[in-house]
């Protein structure tokens, strides 16, 4: 017996099932060492018909007893079991084994597909050619379902039965899929029908006044409610006694009443009594009626009430209404007796012809005939089954007893969706997600940084489906929401894609040990934009009070020179003027400049103020460390930030595990999925470029107007630089004088 080979995959020993030998022993291995026990069926890319034939009791998953029975059974079927190795979805007809009736017989359905397709080499058999004879053959009358379409029978009367049956009692698709009837429907269309023939013969016999009785007993429905309502409010009068007035409305609700619209008086009238109540319950047949009734109560005194209690009834009471709806109490058991299915449809005389015509006996053998081939139909399935899983079945095993197809770079997992191409980049590992919410609250766990997306297949269209794909190599970059790619599914379809999530966690040490400076540059841009604003804002504050300030003053003295104006006037028409009491002088403040308008040269230096007031804290900062133990004090200060963050990074970085995200998709996994740096590679990288590529390092072409002499630029660099060391030096030594 061959060696078991356990493969280490992310620091756990799998058994790795490579051939027909290795899946003859998955079975030798407890569930508990398996990677996964379990799996959606909605999360494997594979072909759907093999999957259907794995899970035949429609459980919606895939588990360990399924795989194993699976392989059980293919294996009986094999007489050459090494087929399975090559995951071909065609085998030689001597690869089935033939000692057995089940060989046998496939050996026989093999040949006949064959023969059927011509196909040129007689010796195998392909996938394709079995589907192509099953979808054919699946349109035939003999196809082994059972079941008739009206469309492939060749008899016209035959065709119309069955038509008529369909249409009373509905119909059951065919392995084609055409509409048509089994043995139980057309069983239950005979006897239904006969149950519905026979209720129909009793129809004369229970009703009582023959062809009036319809319309008299739907008077009688239409007005009971009503009539008993009557009956019960005189009732509640006999008992409580009321007066006269009691019954009557109220002058404030009268006017109220007059006040509403048409519909709600109508609405109103509609439930007020059929009569005026009267304490001993009767009915007066001549009397006052809400209008609303008057014309049917008088067609029900007139055809139905004086028809059963006599003509000269003037009134009626509650037993005597009891007495004329009994009248038809067997007609409403009649009808109550009536089939549920509509056979009304096809009326007495063509169901009557149905059923003493012996159309049944005919369907009935065309449904022996079809169920004849049943065998040799389901040998056919039996083919197409050996080949879904001579194909399929070390892949299945593979993404459950070991997770080698996540981890090695040139095969595919089946739970993968495909690739996501996004800032500049390749995310190789993509999952389809059916509830993002549900699968962030588990799959954030995982310590990976993690984006999710909506895949659409055109602008402003329905969202297709969601999926999340790891980042685990190089640094965040641009991803952020609202981020637009492109998503190219296993069948190269590309769809767009938009990041409507992101898990933030560290990609890399290097991102790690930098994201320290990174948060910390981001803070000193903040505190800097918001020092700069408070500044420009303090500035136009107080030029904004200086020009208030002047245009009142200004305002002052124009109105005190009107008012000397206007005195020199009326002295000179000889008005005396009033003498105004003295003035008390007001007090003496200080004189104020005329505000200057709003000048952005002003702005802009109380903005470098600012920033060099802020450059100078930071270079007092600076200097305070650097007089400890000089510049290398700086230095050792950024690489033990730099260390620690690397270091803390690290530790998360290897304690990320991909097993979560497939349980957060409701997998079950036994194993830790350690991210190592080759699979980190795999599933997040930047494509190389083609072999026969060639790299211009210019950063314009030659002869081009932009392809100029950068001198001048480099000049003007290293002056800045100069200039921004020299700003450095002098601060410190500014800031160092005042401490000492």
């Amino acid at each position: 017996m061959s060696e078991m080979r356990f493969r280490n995959f992310g620091g756990i020993h799998q058994f790795m099932v490579s051939d027909e030998a290795d899946l003859a022993r998955i079975d030798e291995i407890d569930p508990a060492r398996w990677a996964a026990t379990s799996a959606p069926l909605h999360d494997l890319h594979c072909d759907p018909g093999f999957l259907r034939y794995v899970d035949h009791k429609a459980t919606g998953r895939v588990r360990v007893a399924q795989i194993i029975e699976a392989r059980d059974w293919l294996f009986a079927r094999l007489a050459q079991k090494e087929v399975v190795r090559k995951g071909v979805e065609s085998i030689a007809i001597a690869a089935v084994d033939e000692k057995g009736e089940a060989g046998a017989a496939l050996r026989a359905a093999a040949d006949r597909v064959n023969r059927e397709q011509k196909v040129g080499d007689a010796k195998s058999i392909t996938l394709d050619d079995v589907r192509a004879y099953k979808g054919a053959y699946q349109k035939l009358l003999a196809n082994g379902d059972g079941v008739i379409p009206a469309d492939v029978i060749p008899e016209e009367v035959v065709k119309a039965f069955i038509t008529d049956v369909i249409e009373v009692v509905g119909s059951t698709p065919d392995r084609g899929g055409s509409p048509g009837i089994d043995a139980d429907r057309l069983k239950l269309f005979m006897t239904q029908g006969q149950a519905w023939v026979d209720w129909r013969a009793k129809a004369a016999a229970e009703r009582p006044w023959g062809d009036d009785t319809d319309a008299a007993l739907a008077l009688v429905r239409e007005l009971d409610p009503k009539i008993e309502a009557y009956f019960l409010q005189c009732e509640l009068l006999r008992q409580e006694a009321p007066t006269a007035d009691s019954l009557r409305l109220a002058p404030e609700d009268l006017r109220a009443l007059r006040a509403k619209a048409f519909e709600d008086l109508e609405r109103h009238v509609k439930g007020s009594p059929l009569a005026a109540p009267s304490a001993d319950g009767t009915l007066p047949l001549a009397g006052t009626v809400n209008v609303l009734y008057r014309d049917r109560f008088e067609a029900l005194r007139d055809t139905v009430i004086r028809r059963v209690l006599g003509a000269g009834a003037g009134s009626i009471t509650r037993a005597e209404w009891l007495k004329v709806k009994a009248t038809f109490d067997g007609y409403v058991a009649w009808e109550k007796g009536k089939p549920a299915e509509p056979f009304d449809k096809l009326g007495d005389e063509k169901m009557k012809a149905h059923l003493a015509g012996g159309m049944d006996k005919r369907v009935e053998e065309y449904i022996a005939l079809d169920l004849a081939a049943a065998k040799e139909i389901g040998q056919i399935d039996d083919l197409e089954k050996v080949l879904l899983y001579v194909r399929w079945l070390i892949e299945l095993v593979n993404n459950f007893v070991n997770f080698s197809a996540v981890y090695l770079p040139k095969k595919t997992a089946l739970v993968e969706a495909g690739s996501l191409v996004i800032d500049g980049r390749r995310l190789d590992f993509c999952l389809k997600v059916a509830n993002r919410a549900a699968h962030k609250s588990v799959a954030t766990l995982s310590n990976i940084y993690l984006v999710y997306v909506e895949v659409l297949e055109k602008e402003g269209g329905e969202v297709v489906y969601q999926l999340v794909a790891p980042v685990t190599g190089g640094e965040a970059g641009r991803l952020r929401v609202g981020k637009r790619g492109i998503f190219i599914d296993l069948d190269d379809k590309e769809f767009d894609a938009i990041v409507t999530e992101i898990v933030d966690n560290p990609i890399s040490v290097k991102q790690a040990a930098f994201a320290p400076f990174r948060r910390a540059a981001a803070m000193i841009s903040s505190k800097v934009e918001e020092y700069v604003a408070n500044a420009q804002a303090s500035q136009e504050a107080t030029m904004n009070a200086r020009a208030q300030a002047s245009v009142a003053a200004t305002q002052a003295q124009v109105e005190a020179g009107v008012t000397q104006v206007g005195t020199g006037v009326e002295v000179a028409r000889g008005t005396a003027p009033v003498p105004a009491a003295p003035a008390t002088p007001p007090p003496t403040e200080p004189t104020r400049p005329e505000a200057e308008p709003l000048n952005p040269n002003s702005l802009i230096l109380g903005g470098g103020m600012a920033l060099a007031g802020l450059g100078a804290v930071l270079a007092g900062i600076f200097g305070v460390i650097s007089s400890v133990k000089g510049w290398l004090a700086i230095i050792g200060v950024v690489l033990v930030v730099m260390g620690i963050s690397a270091l803390l990074g690290w530790m998360k970085l290897r304690r990320r595990d991909m097993a979560l995200l497939f349980e957060a998709s409701g997998w079950a996994v036994n194993v830790h999925m350690t991210i190592t740096r080759p699979i980190a590679r795999v599933f997040a990288f930047v494509p190389d470029l083609p072999r026969e590529a060639v790299l211009d390092r210019a950063d314009m072409l030659p002869g081009s107007p932009e392809d100029e002499d950068h001198t001048g630029r480099t000049v003007v660099l290293v002056i800045l630089l100069a200039a921004l060391l020299a700003a450095v030096w002098f601060f410190r030594r500014r800031i160092l004088g005042l401490m000492h």
